[in-house]
């Protein structure tokens, strides 16, 4: 980056300076010995205040780890580590476009959590960081700016509501249903293989052990279901944020989901890697 550091001078420093000015000026107009004495002492101060400040900052590295998932305008847990020189660093904080974060101490190795919120869905970007401190007595906050270049995936945030085209298949009977996927667990209609994701609750143990591979009950309108969500023009906001917690919230309920796009269709399916490629479809839609 052009531009490592950067000096700001806050109140109090305004009135060290104006101070010092002043104890100057009547030093030598009076010659006092005592004045310029005085005037020294507080250029000393000010000399010893800003290298402190910069040892303070110089030799901290800072890395950040993002959560598994961040959603839109909802706040991410991100682990910040910090890694500084073998002498103790005081009143740091880590600041980013998307929400800071203070560190009031902290020597050699520490973790500490931040909390950001990106406003958008799609790719979002930190490609700086800034650690601020204000130590050692406040009179300038000096601002070391550090690369991060981190690119990161923002998922659609959820939003409960209706949602006017899905598709629900239930089993291999071919029935199917048009509306709403909110059905509620009905009657038990069959088995089918095990699939990546689905909740051991329902895994059919005497029907496994008696056909030698593992099989879960498939029951009419709840867990058994393959969802199919068809998303048509016009796309608005707020249908990929219902979409999004219909996905959420039948993955959860051991649903097998689907999408169908503009210029895509995902085939239902379930497991974590399932719901990374839905979230991301849904991010980039």
């Amino acid at each position: 980056m052009k531009k490592r550091y950067r000096v700001r001078i806050t109140l109090s420093g305004y009135l060290l300076i104006g101070l010092t000015l002043v104890v100057a000026l009547a030093g030598v107009n009076t010659g006092n010995n005592l004045l310029y004495l005085s005037a020294s002492a507080l250029l000393a101060l000010m000399t010893l205040s800003g290298l402190a400040s910069w040892l303070n900052l110089s030799r901290v590295k800072v890395e950040l780890e993002p959560p598994p998932e961040i959603f839109a305008g909802l706040p991410a847990l991100f682990r910040v580590h910090l890694r500084g020189p073998f002498w103790p660093c005081f009143f740091l904080r880590v600041r980013t476009p998307y929400g800071e974060t203070l560190v009031p101490w902290f020597r050699g190795k520490r973790t500490v959590s931040l909390w950001l919120r990106f406003p958008r869905r799609g790719t979002g970007r930190l490609s700086f960081l800034e650690l601020v401190s204000g130590y050692p007595l406040g009179f300038f906050r000096r601002t070391r700016f550090l690369e991060s270049n981190l690119a990161l995936t923002v998922y659609p945030r959820p939003q409960s509501g209706p949602l006017r085209i899905v598709a629900l298949e239930v089993g291999e009977t071919g029935a199917s249903l048009s509306g709403s996927a909110e059905t509620e667990p009905e009657d038990l209609v069959g088995l089918e293989p095990f699939r990546e994701g689905t909740p051991a609750s329902r895994i059919a143990w005497k029907a496994s052990a008696a056909r030698g591979e593992l099989l879960v009950k498939l029951f009419r309108g709840s867990s058994g279901s393959r969802i199919v969500l068809d998303l048509r023009p016009p796309i608005s906001e707020e249908l990929v944020s219902r979409a999004t917690e219909v996905v959420l919230r039948s993955l959860r309920e051991g649903k097998s989901v689907g999408l169908k796009l503009p210029e895509r269709e995902i085939p239902p399916g379930m497991g974590n890697d399932h719901r990374r490629i839905l979230l991301e479809a849904l991010a980039y839609v």
